[in-house]
């Protein structure tokens, strides 16, 4: 019987620590949830900084999505997010653009630097130009919703 001692504590041990584990796992069961809801077509999602319009404030991100496109065309977009519940604090989308030169001038983001500000944020793109597989760096500004630019620099 001694020997089963350090073997029903171990086990107890091991009870402990999944217990411990299963708890954040049901609090995480809304994220989980969130997570598989999204198409497998989105690429990256990044947050890109604050905006504020007036008295409404909130922030920013940018989703690249993949297309069926045989070249690997991608599809970028503008997101703006705000609290939509304040009694919950649940956030919303308050608006969503699509870039659409990124699409239409082929252009396959490979990275991408983002520079926050009090009202918008600076997006800095390296991409490649999918015909040519020429470099090239864009940037993307961002205000509040509606408010965004695109151009390639030189």
């Amino acid at each position: 019987m001694r020997c089963l001692a350090p073997v029903s504590r171990r086990f107890a041990g091991i009870a402990l620590v999944l217990a411990a584990l299963a708890a954040p796992a049901l609090a995480q069961s809304d994220a989980g949830r969130a997570l598989s809801s999204l198409s497998p077509d989105v690429l990256f999602v990044r947050a890109t900084g604050p905006w504020v319009s007036g008295e409404r404030r909130g922030t920013s991100r940018i989703v690249l999505l993949r297309t069926p496109s045989p070249d690997g065309a991608q599809r970028l977009y503008v997101q703006w997010l705000a609290v939509v519940d304040p009694s919950t604090g649940r956030t919303g989308t308050v608006a969503t653009e699509e870039i659409p030169e990124v699409f239409d001038w082929r252009v396959g983001m490979e990275d991408y630097r983002v520079e926050p500000d009090g009202a918008g944020s600076r997006v800095q793109i390296d991409g490649r130009v999918l015909g040519s597989g020429q470099p090239r760096r864009y940037l993307l500004t961002i205000g509040p919703p509606g408010e965004v630019t695109f151009g390639a620099l030189r």
